[in-house]
């Protein structure tokens, strides 16, 4: 399905060919991210990938690299995670060598102007508000702030108003060459490709600077004794919660079956959580659980919406379903579900050029090989009621608990009282 190439200056392609298509998208990922950071720099890796969009040598403002994506009908975007940034453009398979030409320019030369910096600082603190604004994803951050503690992966991604307003023109450079190597980096073509795709790649991409690259500090883990909960207080209609614990990290083979206990529970209109808190008590309108990786921990998480009048109910039942995981095996036919769920949502996930290209940049930067589809579901298929039932009696232990919860609250006295 896909083919994967060293260039000579240690640059890693990554090919898929999907010639019944007409586009392409084409995916710079970078091994960079918010906990390679110290807390002086918190949130550069976000603040850079902005700056990438804000001219290079070769094309040099914001405005003429919008206007040569958008003249092609394309559409552009960057993401940042804790430990990788990547950057696309999908385009018509005819405007291929274009997209290569704008994405190879941004990351290899960009300008990084001061004067955009100081602007771009405004921008960004916008975009902090508007999170901030949003509960049902600011209760993510608040919540890997209570999970992981004061280290970087407990840190916000896009950091914070103050260490933003604080960057620097230096600060940023010196970052940047410290990660933006081409041995660090993965380039991923997916869709309708041209026969002389790797010479394309070479033309554009091998000139990349020769830069840095060094690991992050290994997460520090941190015993719990007791549950943990922190409430944060906001006037909203709703109660938004994430009740979770640490999971296993992306090298631990119990993060299959801690997938397909997530399924069970938390996915689709047939799941556990969906049944009990929804439809059975009408308590939410959005309920749902995932597992979670990185390099080194997880976190295994459940998530809700819920009636401010019937939060503390809603917990219960969370908290209820949970326990008869530990209790009772799940049924045959509930196993089956689950693993045939999986199955199918990478079918129709790998209909998507977005989803592969990501998929196989992030995975490859992340781990310097990329698990097949099917390496996974063969893993899978093994997993059996046995195995799920003894990792729900591990993960849900109650003093191992973490509850963040947003709402109109002025203690977290009651919310700890439940989950003792």
């Amino acid at each position: 399905m896909h083919k994967i190439t060293t260039l000579k200056n240690g640059l890693t392609l990554i090919t898929v060919d999907m010639p019944h298509l007409d586009s392409v998208t084409t995916l710079v990922a970078v091994g960079a991210g918010s906990r390679y950071e110290t807390k002086k720099i918190n949130g550069m890796s976000h603040f850079l990938e902005h700056m990438f969009f804000k001219g290079s040598r070769k094309y040099p403002s914001a405005e003429q690299i919008a206007t040569l994506v958008d003249g092609i009908g394309a559409v552009n975007n960057a993401a940042t995670d804790k430990e990788v940034t990547y950057y696309w453009i999908k385009s018509a398979a005819k405007h291929v060598e274009l997209s290569a030409d704008i994405l190879s320019s941004m990351v290899k030369e960009s300008l990084l102007s001061r004067e955009e910096i100081e602007r771009e600082k405004g921008v960004i603190v916008e975009e902090l508000r508007m999170y901030k604004d949003n509960p049902a994803r600011f209760v993510w951050v608040l919540y890997e702030r209570l999970q992981f503690g004061d280290q970087p992966l407990g840190w916000d991604i896009g950091g914070d108003e103050k260490t933003v307003a604080s960057v620097t023109h230096e600060e940023m450079v010196s970052y940047m060459d410290s990660l933006y190597s081409p041995n660090n980096m993965a380039l991923v073509f997916v869709g309708k490709l041209p026969k002389d795709i790797e010479k394309l790649a070479r033309d554009y991409f091998l000139n990349l600077p020769e830069r840095r690259k060094y690991a992050f500090k290994p997460f520090k883990k941190m015993g719990q004794e007791k549950p943990k909960v922190n409430v944060f207080y906001k006037a909203t209609d709703q109660a938004n919660l994430v009740l979770g614990m640490e999971g296993f990290d992306r090298y631990d083979s119990k993060r299959y079956v801690a997938k397909v206990l997530s399924i069970l529970l938390g996915e689709g209109m047939s799941s556990r959580l969906f049944i009990q808190v929804r439809e059975r008590r009408g308590l939410a309108y959005h309920v749902g659980a995932n597992h979670g990786t990185y390099k080194d921990t997880g976190a295994f998480t459940v998530y809700g919406g819920l009636k401010l009048e019937k939060v503390y109910e809603g917990l219960e039942v969370i908290l209820a379903e949970l326990q008869i995981l530990t209790s009772e095996k799940v049924t045959d036919e509930e196993l089956k579900k689950a693993k045939e769920m999986i199955r199918g949502r990478i079918a129709l996930q790998s209909e998507s050029t977005n989803f592969l290209a990501e998929y196989f940049g992030t995975n490859f930067v992340l781990d310097r090989k990329v698990e097949t589809f099917e390496e996974i579901l063969q893993k899978i298929d093994k997993i059996t009621k046995e195995d799920l039932q003894n990792l729900a009696r591990q993960l849900f232990v109650r003093k191992k608990y973490n509850l963040q919860v947003i709402g109109p609250f002025k203690d977290s006295s009651k919310f700890e009282s439940i989950l003792k």
